[in-house]
């Protein structure tokens, strides 16, 4: 083992205990693992930037129309656990965040089994079926979002942050049923997340949650509604491959649209 591998080794263990603290001192908060994979080169800037993105993160989850940065729930309440390494995430893919998360919660599952934590605390209310990231597109988003207060309405394209909001399962375990594929991630703005926590609660992220794409290259925005919305690419989708958005009838036939969809994008449609 080289000494980046090592120190790749090393990083991964601080995550899993730093996770299985935070965790620990989370219990019975509502709320989000936050992944962060972005990071500036210089250091004063890096603090700097996620120090605002992250109080933004704050404001806009609480923030209702009407009411500023009052919240409809207590702030004290809501709960980000951070996990931030330089070395072990900057820049890791969706898949690899996805990987990590597994080793954490089955580490954070280890842990409770040991009787590490107190019997008498209640379990962390920090949802375990998705973890929030902070990449490179919604750190901008954040740092060029207006502060709460100064939204006049929520539901405004373009002026909203977002956060990427990537599913505990393997996308490939969910069904096709037409449109394009189930990429196991969405972006979601930041105003809903607490819909997003009751949505989670009722509904099936793969299936009812995240919006299904008509275009390739289109990501899928999770803003609260009803259909969500999804975000064209640059240039807008003219041109661009329509998904077949007939439900298939069966495995076989579900099957055969996948390779049709492969065949005419490669893998970019299903890219996860």
């Amino acid at each position: 083992m080289d000494h980046r591998e090592s120190k790749k080794a090393l990083g991964a263990l601080e995550l899993s205990a730093a996770f299985c603290s935070l965790m620990d001192n989370l219990a019975g908060e509502w709320g989000f693992v936050l992944v962060r994979t972005a990071y500036a080169a210089d250091e004063t800037t890096d603090e700097e930037q996620w120090s605002s993105a992250l109080a933004k993160i704050r404001a806009h989850a609480l923030w209702r129309p009407g009411r500023g940065d009052a919240a409809a729930l207590e702030s004290n309440a809501f709960a980000l656990a951070v996990m931030s390494n330089r070395s072990a995430l900057a820049g890791a893919s969706y898949g690899s965040v996805r990987t990590s998360f597994a080793a954490w919660a089955k580490e954070y599952a280890r842990y409770r089994q040991r009787g590490s934590v107190d019997e008498e605390r209640r379990e962390s209310g920090v949802r375990m079926d998705c973890v929030l990231v902070v990449d490179e597109a919604a750190l901008a988003s954040l740092l060029q979002a207006p502060h709460a207060a100064q939204m006049p309405q929520r539901g405004v394209r373009g002026a909203e942050p977002f956060v990427v909001v990537i599913d505990a399962e393997d996308p490939a375990c969910a069904p096709y049923c037409g449109g394009g594929p189930y990429m196991g991630w969405m972006r979601a703005c930041v105003t809903s997340l607490y819909n997003l926590t009751e949505d989670l609660d009722a509904m099936d992220l793969a299936q009812e949650i995240c919006p299904t794409r008509s275009y390739e290259g289109q990501i899928p925005l999770y803003d609260g509604s009803p259909r969500g919305g999804l975000v064209d690419p640059p240039g807008g989708p003219d041109g661009r491959y329509k998904f077949p958005m007939g439900t298939p009838r069966g495995s076989l036939s579900a099957q055969a649209m996948l390779d049709e969809i492969r065949r005419a994008t490669g893998d970019t449609a299903t890219d996860v």
